[in-house]
């Protein structure tokens, strides 16, 4: 293993619809064939990832915008929010009437169905293509159909690393004043991720570095969205996605074409790693 591609899911990935381009699982497949590690690098809990490490044969991941990181199966660091913060979190997304999930290692909680209807990674749900969502949590989501807080008891003593609200970019600034210690980070115009201070896709995958003993020269991250600009600007070469937000796009080395237009395979290729 001599260099290393962070790869974000949703918009890098994964399309709108859901679904892997043919040629990002071509290129994948050939970067592990030229000795080129890639890792997911996403905002999503690992349950929501499971589906698409499976279809890429990818082991190791970086969740939750850094909260969790996994090499080969084997987690090497994770950072859960306490559980003070939490239950406070839930109080005012209650008061507001605004959607809230709590993301565990292993677990999901949500008070709110639409919220996760508007977020791409769990649309395919909705939609009835569950290849991307593992059907064992499908049962859990359509029990949460009108929105109540998830109960202390189904969470009490679990790890919640992530907590995503669904709220407005303008309504997002009253929880950053009020939750000073957390940091808050967006991948869609519908919900915002809310992770512990100093946290990022960034820090997750210094620690993944400082595991596998891989020199920060020799990396690479693709990504498409805000909640990517720390990892894009950490590592050695950052790419854009077409389909990327405009100040992604400001930041990043290279911009390759969208996600669904071979953009993943373009851009390996670009840089000579297949």
């Amino acid at each position: 293993m001599t260099k290393i591609v962070f790869l974000d899911i949703d918009g890098t990935l994964v399309t709108k619809y859901n679904t892997i381009p043919q040629s990002t699982k071509r290129a994948i497949q050939k970067l592990k064939e030229n000795n080129v590690m890639p890792v997911i690098s996403t905002g999503r809990a690992p349950l929501l990832i499971e589906e698409v490490r499976r279809e890429l044969g990818i082991d190791s991941y970086i969740a939750m915008n850094g909260q969790l990181v996994v090499h080969e199966g084997e987690v090497v660091y994770h950072n859960p929010i306490e559980q003070e913060t939490v239950d406070q979190l839930i109080d005012r997304a209650v008061d507001k009437n605004d959607g809230i999930i709590l993301c565990g290692a292993k677990d999901i909680f949500s008070n709110s169905i639409v919220s996760l209807a508007k977020r791409s990674s769990v649309l395919t749900l909705l939609k009835g293509l569950v290849k991307l969502v593992p059907g064992s949590i499908q049962l859990s989501f359509f029990s949460r159909l009108i929105k109540k807080p998830p109960k202390p008891e189904d969470y009490e003593g679990k790890p919640i690393y992530q907590v995503i609200i669904e709220t407005s970019q303008e309504e997002e600034e009253q929880y950053r004043e009020a939750f000073d210690m957390l940091n808050f980070a967006r991948s869609n115009h519908y919900t915002v991720d809310v992770i512990s201070k100093g946290i990022s896709k960034a820090t997750g995958i210094e620690h993944y570095l400082n595991h596998v003993g891989v020199d920060l020269k020799d990396t690479y991250a693709i990504g498409d969205s805000p909640n990517d600009l720390e990892m894009l600007g950490y590592v050695e070469t950052s790419i854009a996605m077409g389909n990327s937000w405009d100040n992604v796009k400001e930041i990043a080395d290279y911009v390759t074409d969208d996600v669904d237009k071979d953009g993943i395979e373009k851009a390996l290729k670009h840089f000579g790693l297949i």
